[in-house]
């Protein structure tokens, strides 16, 4: 399943990638500055670039946004399918049970995405307003001095990581309520994953930080080896690109390992309590 998923982050990517690659190559393919490029960001070169040839680069944006709003469709397509596979535990990988869950879910996973896509944004748009009005406005003619700004990022980012992770948790687990319970409204999953969360608040929000704190250690690695390479030479992007599809798959499995985890915590909960009845 990660590498289905990596398969189509990939021919997404693809798709992108290649008008720009053509443009490139028709517009400045054979010129020697291309090679700066491959040391690292050259922003004289790339306004240069954008003044020159930035029509060209119109299109391949309209078609990245594109791009970007198909992945987060297929991938809420695929969801329901990830789910229902993760909770029935076919022996075997079972097409009726992945595509057909994919589909009858599809509508409601994007119900729910919607619903709270609206939440995240009030809550950063809220913590957005703490910091503005923290700092003053971000004038620098009212602070006392420039080190305010960085003292209430210091507390406002935290506070909104913790906040903003606790809706992501509510998500993922109305995902898993709704799909496990075939509720027909969703409204009925968030309710229902509400009062779990918050009878089992230790454990589910202990066990999301511990799932978060993995995808930030993977991320922090990545950037680690990355900025480790010297792009001396063309050389270099091959293990460059070998590498970072190999933090792509990593982050993948940790998009399945959290869902799979709140699915097993949720089963292992509902299992202790008709136990105890």
């Amino acid at each position: 399943m990660v590498f289905f998923l990596y398969l189509l982050t990939f021919l997404l990517a693809v798709f992108v990638a290649y008008p720009l690659k053509s443009l490139l190559e028709s517009t400045v393919g054979h010129s020697m500055m291309i090679s700066d490029l491959v040391k690292g960001f050259d922003y004289t070169f790339l306004n240069d670039f954008k003044n020159a040839h930035g029509d060209g680069f119109l299109p391949i944006i309209d078609q990245s946004i594109a791009v970007l709003i198909l992945y987060l469709l297929l991938f809420i397509f695929v969801t329901g399918g990830i789910l229902a596979t993760f909770i029935q535990q076919p022996p075997k990988y079972n097409r009726s049970v992945f595509w057909g869950q994919s589909a009858e879910f599809f509508w409601r996973i994007l119900r729910l995405t919607f619903y709270f896509i609206l939440i995240h944004s009030a809550i950063f748009c809220l913590f957005a307003f703490i910091f503005y009005t923290s700092s003053n406005g971000l004038s620098p003619f009212t602070l006392e001095n420039e080190g305010t700004i960085a003292f209430n990022f210091k507390f406002v980012a935290p506070a909104y990581v913790l906040v903003a992770a606790f809706f992501f948790m509510w998500q993922d687990y109305t995902k898993v309520f709704l799909v496990a319970e075939d509720k027909t409204w969703v409204f009925q999953s968030l309710w229902s994953a509400l009062k779990f969360i918050f009878n089992n608040f230790r454990k589910t929000y202990g066990l999301y930080l511990l799932n978060l704190t993995l995808w930030v250690l993977v991320l922090f690695i990545n950037y680690s080896i990355s900025t480790c390479i010297e792009f001396t030479s063309s050389s270099a992007i091959l293990p460059s690109f070998l590498i970072s599809q190999v933090f792509v798959i990593l982050r993948l499995s940790l998009k399945l390992i959290n869902i799979s985890s709140v699915k097993t915590l949720y089963q292992f909960v509902e299992i202790q309590q008709n136990a105890a009845t």
